[in-house]
Parts: C-alpha cells; sequence; structure tokens
C-alpha cells in the first residue's frame, strides 16, 4: 500500500518496470501513445518496450503470457493503482507541451527542482501533481475544461485566454480544433 512498486506481477511473475517507474520514463510513454505517425497497435507495443525493462523490440513481448494483461498493468500502473473508472473523455494537458508549467507548479509543491533529482517514482510524480493548488496550469485546465465542455468563462477567464494564447493550442491546433481531431478519431476507431 505505501511501497512504490518497481514491477508488474501477471500471473504470478514480476516484470520490472523499466529505469523503477521514474515519472521521466513514464512522461516518454505517454509521448509515444500519443504518436498519430503510427497505428495504435504499433503505439502500444513501443510503449510496452518502453515501459518494461526486459522487452526490448517486438519479439520480446513473447515474455508475456497474456499481453493484454501487460498492457492493463501498465495502465494499472499509470492510474497509481487506483480503478481508473469513467474518465475524461476529452484531452485537458499536453504533458510534454504544457511541460514547463507543470514542472514549476510541481516543484512548488515539492519545494525542490524535481529535474534535477536523479529519480523520482511515477507515484510520487502524481502525489505531487494531484496537490496542486491554485496555479498557472489550474487556471489554464479549468479554463481548457470549460472551452470543451461550452461551459460560460468569467471575464477574467475570457481575458487570461485571449492574453495567452500559447496555452490554447496543441501542436498549432487550438484546443477546439484538437477536441475535434480526438472525435473524429474516436468515431473512427468505433466505426
Amino acid at each position: 500500500m505505501y511501497e512504490l512498486p518497481i514491477t508488474i506481477t501477471i500471473d504470478d511473475i514480476e516484470y520490472p518496470i523499466r529505469k523503477r517507474g521514474d515519472y521521466r520514463m513514464v512522461l516518454d510513454v505517454f509521448s509515444v501513445l500519443e504518436d498519430n505517425s503510427i497505428t495504435q497497435s504499433e503505439r502500444l507495443l513501443c510503449a510496452l518496450i518502453d515501459f518494461y525493462e526486459d522487452v526490448n523490440d517486438i519479439e520480446d513481448i513473447n515474455i508475456f503470457p497474456n499481453v493484454e494483461d501487460a498492457v492493463k498493468g501498465m495502465y494499472k500502473f499509470f492510474n497509481a493503482d487506483r480503478q481508473s473508472g469513467k474518465g475524461l473523455d476529452r484531452k485537458l494537458i499536453d504533458w510534454e507541451q504544457d511541460s514547463a508549467m507543470v514542472a514549476s507548479a510541481i516543484n512548488n509543491v515539492a519545494g525542490k527542482e524535481i529535474r534535477a533529482e536523479d529519480y523520482v517514482h511515477w507515484w510520487t510524480f502524481m502525489g505531487y501533481y494531484m496537490a496542486i493548488g491554485e496555479s498557472t496550469l489550474s487556471t489554464v485546465v479549468s479554463i481548457r475544461d470549460k472551452i470543451l465542455r461550452g461551459k460560460k468563462m468569467e471575464k477574467w477567464e475570457r481575458q487570461f485566454r485571449t492574453d495567452n494564447p500559447q496555452y490554447f493550442t496543441w501542436n498549432n491546433k487550438t484546443v477546439e480544433e484538437q477536441e475535434a481531431e480526438n472525435w473524429v478519431m474516436q468515431m473512427w476507431n468505433e466505426g
């Protein structure tokens, strides 16, 4: 319960997590999972290679008795062993593009520069993340949420968005354009 896992157990076999679960490795895996230049299957395979210590190429995937359980174990780790429940169906944060805001907010909570640390477990990183209070990051995420839900923004929020357009584009797309693209991709994958 209070231990930070560095392995995933599948059918009573422990599989080491690459870099002992350091947050930087997880963020690298997230980048792979969002790479639209490769297929969804390729993304998952690359993510497994990046996540599991003993998986260095596609042939190594065969070490798992069930690849689906390996994927589930990886996602359970990402969720810090919490049930994911019904997640958001929209993207409110881009870990790579928002990295400066995320680092600033987490550094404030941690009381130190975490990027200078040799090792910070993903669950520790997420603990810091969950403790973020008032910050530029929380403001931006709140405004993005209102935009995507079609909720009315306060005057100061509209002004903040106007003054800081860089926070409301992902890969040169507005939040609304990215949401439309996400919806189209979701429909395509379900169809």
